[in-house]
């Protein structure tokens, strides 16, 4: 092995760090710190009001490098992890773990053409501290925080597990056909679904990352590549069903083809469904069993995050989603367990982070199914219009009873409005 093969070798005291699970080198860091001072001035007088407003956690500045073949794909990674929605986790070599968010204008990435191989950025992380009322106690702020940090525990198992110096070829090998088979998996189902149209080319483009990755010959190196690749390679999907803006520019310079995006139903369904299929996979050895649970763990988070977009029309509507979602937890809990006694640290992060995701989900949702009206199921005494029966429940509001009369036409799919017959009937009230 050359002296020049390793970054560490080129320069000499580079620590390692993560965000989200994307590792880099952090050759300069800085912490800007102190107390929140508001000073009042007063016309005509010279002196001023100050006043203390509490200690400030005040920012982290990170100097970040990435070096490697990938690190156009790595910039892209970058650039996806920094404007990621929600907290995430910061992995500081001197200051430990951290939660961060990145606020607008903080973050620059810069490539130059005598740096080829190499990518540097700077980033000012703003620091929230636990019980911030910013970010923290809103709910939905902290589901999207969790499924970050679900998605970094994915990505640190993979890593760690398959990344494992003594691992042998043929264990490596198994592996590398697990998560190429995962890939084969995600595409095929995107490919006959109605997602195709609009994520098929993005998903197909993270699929052949994820081959060339999984090509490599092992090394832990070469698993954090493949866990960063599994962790993202759904990505598309999510984006479409959460209204990513498309480029400006396609393909070759090209202006881009508008595409409808996915709705957040349709979008979440089949990542439930790409997750199911993982799971269902067979995976031979502990390395191949760690890249599927990562796998399926990663999808089920970008699944929590889009489902957290459905616009809901009842309580039972989402309490049937939320349903949906806890089943999908308890699984992959399931086979989480499974590798703990092969994986303790890295299993017990990734069971950590998945009972967050369930507290809250539930927090998020029952803050929603408060404000939602409730679905009643009525039978008519006899053979009735559905006009009548929109001016009985919505009578006392005039306004409400045309939309209540169309709710009950289309939920109930009434052929013949003019009379329903003595049979239950599903009423939003």
């Amino acid at each position: 092995m050359g002296i020049f093969n390793t970054p560490g070798a080129l320069l000499a005291g580079l620590k390692p760090a993560a965000f989200r699970g994307l590792t880099f080198h952090m050759p300069d860091t800085s912490v800007e710190v102190g107390r929140r001072i508001v000073a009042t001035y007063f016309p005509g007088v010279d002196g001023r009001s100050v006043e203390d407003l509490g200690r400030d956690d005040g920012s982290v500045r990170v100097a970040g490098l990435i070096i490697g073949d990938d690190y156009i794909q790595s910039a892209l990674s970058l650039q996806a992890a920094l404007q990621a929605r929600g907290p995430g986790t910061l992995l500081h070599p001197w200051l430990g773990e951290m939660t961060v968010v990145v606020p607008e204008g903080a973050a620059s990435i810069r490539f130059n053409v005598a740096e080829l191989r190499c990518v540097r950025f700077e980033v000012t992380f703003k620091l929230v501290p636990a019980g911030d009322l910013g970010v923290i106690a809103a709910t939905l702020s902290a589901l999207l925080g969790s499924v970050s940090s679900l998605v970094s525990a994915a990505q640190g198992l993979c890593t760690a597990v398959m990344g494992a110096a003594t691992m042998g070829v043929a264990v490596w090998s198994a592996a590398t056909s697990l998560v190429t088979s995962v890939g084969a998996l995600a595409s095929s189902a995107v490919s006959s679904s109605l997602a195709h149209a609009v994520v098929g080319d993005a998903v197909a483009l993270n699929v052949a990352y994820l081959d060339t990755a999984a090509a490599g010959g092992g090394g832990a190196e070469d698993a954090a590549v493949i866990a960063a690749a599994l962790t993202a390679l759904v990505v598309p999907v999510a984006e479409a069903a959460l209204g990513a803006a498309p480029s400006a520019i396609g393909a070759g310079g090209s202006a881009s083809v508008s595409v409808p995006v996915l709705t957040a139903r349709t979008g979440a369904s089949l990542l439930l469904a790409i997750a199911g299929e993982i799971r269902a996979s067979d995976a031979v050895g502990v390395p191949a069993a760690a890249a599927r649970l990562a796998a399926g763990a990663a999808v089920l988070a970008y699944a929590v995050e889009v489902a957290a977009d459905i616009t809901y029309e009842s309580r039972q509507d989402a309490a049937a989603w939320r349903d949906l979602l806890v089943v999908e937890i308890d699984a992959t809990e399931t086979a989480a367990i499974a590798l703990a006694d092969d994986a303790p640290a890295p299993v017990a992060t990734l069971l950590g982070a998945l009972g967050e995701l369930r507290a809250a989900l539930a927090r998020d949702l029952n803050e929603v199914m408060g404000r939602l009206p409730s679905v009643r199921l009525v039978t008519p005494a006899d053979t009735v219009s559905a006009w009548l029966l929109a001016q009985h429940f919505a009578g006392d509001n005039p306004s409400l009873v045309g939309a209540m009369f169309t709710d009950i036409v289309t939920r109930n799919r009434l052929r013949h409005p003019g009379a329903v017959p003595p049979e239950p009937v599903e009423v939003l009230a």
